[in-house]
């Protein structure tokens, strides 16, 4: 039966989409914003990842800063305080204004139509804000999700970050619990869930630059056989 069914029958009847958009999830730390580089270098793509908050401040009218301060954030008290304290008014737009713009929803919502807009020209590799969810449905899209043990995310924060293991701890579950609220509240979904994903890698165990390799191959296979 397995054979038979290998011969054809339920295996592999789909003619794949050629991927022109990848969306690139991640644990805090696992090193999304390196995979997604190093896939854009391979496959000489545009990469929406920090730049997107620049984008975004540039649409609200805000300091990229207090943008980053609450970008992929969930509303709550800390952020409601970091977006006041950040406030500085330029004298064109009034507080009110400024005040409902850099709420983390109105940030949210900002993204989004910053990152569909820039989907509408393909490829495009973009980093975290819920796109594996954004654009589920999307033909084309391949879904990565990074993953690795805490022991391993922690070393890589504080390599790039001054602090100690407590603070490096501290940090790497605040942000975690934030992506998840995040797409929780705008998606209604468990970021967990690995039906939103088409490849899933541990980069405890596999290298970033070999995840970034084996992708960029499976991408050009995908345009070879559609071609």
């Amino acid at each position: 039966m397995i054979d038979r069914l290998r011969g054809g029958e339920g295996f592999d009847d789909v003619r794949p989409d050629p991927i022109d958009l990848i969306t690139v999830s991640r644990e805090y730390g696992a090193g999304g914003s390196v995979l997604a580089h190093l896939l854009g270098d391979h496959l000489q793509w545009p990469v929406l990842d920090r730049n997107l908050v620049h984008r975004v401040a540039e649409r609200l009218r805000l300091d990229p800063h207090h943008v980053a301060a609450v970008d992929e954030q969930p509303p709550g008290l800390l952020t409601r305080l970091i977006a006041s304290a950040l406030l500085m008014t330029p004298p064109e737009l009034p507080t009110e204004m400024q005040t409902d713009s850099l709420h983390p929803d109105a940030v949210a919502a900002a993204a989004r139509f910053t990152i569909q807009a820039a989907a509408q020209s393909p490829p495009l590799i973009v980093v975290g804000h819920a796109t594996q969810c954004l654009f589920r449905d999307r033909p084309a899209t391949l879904h990565i999700r990074l993953v690795a043990p805490l022991a391993v995310r922690l070393q890589r924060v504080c390599a790039r970050l001054p602090c100690n293991s407590a603070m490096a701890v501290a940090e790497t579950k605040r942000m975690d619990q934030a992506r998840a609220a995040y797409v929780h509240r705008h998606f209604h979904t468990d970021w967990r869930d690995p039906l939103l994903y088409d490849i899933q890698v541990n980069t405890g165990r596999v290298s970033i630059e070999e995840a970034a390799r084996g992708i960029a191959e499976l991408v050009a296979q995908r345009v070879a056989v559609a071609s």
